[in-house]
This record gives structure tokens, C-alpha cells and sequence, in this order.
């Protein structure tokens, strides 16, 4: 068989398409931007069921903006003694929780207990709460509504079961979980974008926490209050005060969001009526009852006109040192 002579000429438009490439590039981009808003979709419907695997190396980079609120709002209270004694009872109860496994895994891999800080917050509004990179503030107005260090320990347990159970970062909602996995991916966890919103709303995550992880946070509080005094009085101390003073207006409109509150109140109590064990409550630590003492002063002296009171006139030397 004999070879053609030369070499032979290709026919014209074999591999060249008969459409506009410009036509043909825009059905390319429409059908990747088509899949990417695809995956998006998906990822942001299964927002709530990823968050809690995300790892909490990924957490705790991100909540770098957090930190930075949280040191911009001077949280970290003045009064040295108060601190320590906020510190030595959350480090305390900590050490006591990772006794508790969360599932089937050990708390302490869940999130690892030296990336907790714990604030006292120099605000008059009774509460406390949890956010990103297991960051616990508690108010100095909610000092006015325990009793004991019991009654305490069950609001700082409640919100490191909150840190433990991953309920700030699920609760970020899908736009900021979207957020989180595309920061780290591209490795850009300090852009303008994600620090703003972790700055705006990463402090506010408990106003999303839903039924079931209040409750769910109250059942784990509930037991490592029991694995660390071997009884549960006083878990009902800070809701008992709040029913009974003024200011459970304004926490009850403060956490509106948060349902059930006297569901969450029964649970407690049925927990603490089951309870065999009963023993003395613990006094709260001297330096956290004069800052109670200080602000229930401050209280009276800004409704007491008639009496002409001044800070010094309070018991105790009046007056919070601790800042306004």
C-alpha cells in the first residue's frame, strides 16, 4: 500500500465549533457559577448540621475579631481580686467537665480547655454568655442575683456546656458559617468582611441559641454542677432572683429570644428535687460578693434622690472600684 505524497491537507473547521466563543465561554461561566451557587445552597441548608465538626482550630482563628471586640470593650475587668476569683472558680468547674464526655468523645477534644478565657464585664444588665473561640463573660450585674457560689457556678457552667456542645458557632447562622469555611480556605481570616461580622455579632450568638440547646446546655450545667459539689443546690438561684426583682423585666425582654425560660426553670428544679444528696451551699468569694454590694449600691443611690446618698455612703466603702 503506498503512502500519499506530501503531507495531506486537514479539512477546514474539524475542530473548531460553529458557535460564538463568546457564546460558547458564557454557557461554560454560567454553568460554573450555576454548580458553585449549587454548593453554596447546599452548604448553607446544611449550615447547622456541619457546624458542630467544624474543627475548633478553624473557630479559634477566625474569633481573633472577637478577641480584639472583646479588648477594644476594656471587658477585662479592673478589680484584680474580682477577676481572680471569677478565674479560679470558672478554671475550677472546667477542670470538673472534662469529666463529662460530649457524645462519645472526650470533652477536652471537643474543645481544649486551655483556649477558654472567662471575662467579668463591667455592666450593670444581669447575664451572661458565650461566643466564639470559647470566650465566657459574665456581667457584674448578674452578681446581684446569686446568693452562693453555687448559684454561680451553675450560670458559668451553663455557658461552658454552651462552648462544650459547639452552640456559638452552630448558632452563627448559615451566612457566617459560609463565611468561616471561606476564610480558612483561602486563609484569609483577618479580611475586613468576616472581622466585622464576628466584631457585630459574634458577641451576640446567645440571642440565636434556640430551645433545644438552652436546654441542652442546662442538662450538661446541671450535671457538672453535680460532679463538682456532689449536689445542685443553688442551680436555681439566678432565675429564682430574676422572678422576683425588677430586673427580670429586662433580662425576660433581653432574651426574648430564648424560649421556654420556665420550661428551663422546671428542669431545674425537677433536677434539683430528684437530687438525694443535699449539703451546705458555698459562700461566694468575698471579693465577687463587694462588687455585688457596690453595684446594688449604685442602684440605690440612682433611684434614692431624697436621701442625698453618695458612693461613700454605701456599706462596705461604696462605690465600684472596678470602673463604671
Amino acid at each position: 500500500m503506498s503512502l500519499p505524497g506530501g503531507n495531506p491537507r486537514i479539512p477546514e473547521g474539524i475542530n473548531a465549533s460553529e458557535e460564538n466563543p463568546l457564546l460558547e465561554f458564557a454557557w461554560l461561566a454560567g454553568a460554573l457559577l450555576l454548580g458553585l451557587a449549587a454548593f453554596v445552597l447546599v452548604l448553607s441548608l446544611s449550615a447547622r448540621w456541619l457546624a458542630p465538626f467544624i474543627p475548633f482550630s478553624w473557630e479559634q482563628r477566625a474569633s481573633a475579631a472577637v478577641d480584639v471586640f472583646l479588648d477594644s470593650q476594656d471587658v477585662q475587668d479592673a478589680n484584680a481580686a474580682a477577676r481572680a476569683a471569677l478565674d479560679e472558680l470558672s478554671a475550677a468547674l472546667l477542670q470538673s467537665s472534662l469529666r463529662l464526655p460530649v457524645g462519645d468523645r472526650p470533652a477536652a477534644e471537643v474543645v481544649p480547655p486551655q483556649a477558654f478565657r472567662f471575662h467579668l464585664l463591667s455592666n450593670p444588665q444581669p447575664n451572661a454568655f458565650a461566643t466564639l473561640g470559647a470566650n465566657v463573660l459574665v456581667t457584674e450585674g448578674l452578681l446581684g442575683h446569686v446568693r452562693s457560689e453555687n448559684g454561680l457556678a451553675m450560670v458559668i457552667a451553663h455557658e461552658i456546656a454552651h462552648v462544650q456542645l459547639r452552640h456559638p458557632v452552630e448558632s452563627l447562622g448559615r451566612g457566617m458559617v459560609l463565611q468561616l469555611v471561606f476564610s480558612v480556605v483561602t486563609g484569609s481570616t483577618d479580611n475586613s468582611a468576616l472581622g466585622g461580622a464576628l466584631a457585630s455579632g459574634g458577641l451576640l450568638t446567645l440571642l440565636s441559641f434556640s430551645r433545644d440547646m438552652e436546654l441542652a446546655a442546662d442538662r450538661r450545667a446541671l450535671a457538672l454542677l453535680g460532679a463538682h459539689y456532689g449536689h445542685l443546690g443553688g442551680a436555681d438561684e439566678f432565675f429564682e432572683s430574676m422572678d422576683a426583682t425588677e430586673d427580670g423585666a429586662q433580662w425576660l425582654e433581653f432574651v426574648s429570644t430564648h424560649p421556654a425560660t420556665e420550661r428551663r426553670l422546671a428542669l431545674i428544679r425537677q433536677a434539683m428535687a430528684a437530687a438525694t444528696v443535699q449539703q451546705p451551699l458555698r459562700e461566694l468569694p468575698a471579693a465577687l460578693q463587694n462588687i455585688a454590694a457596690d453595684r446594688a449600691c449604685s442602684a440605690e443611690v440612682a433611684v434614692d434622690d431624697a436621701a442625698q446618698l453618695s458612693p461613700g455612703a454605701c456599706p462596705g466603702g461604696g462605690g465600684n472600684q472596678s470602673g463604671p
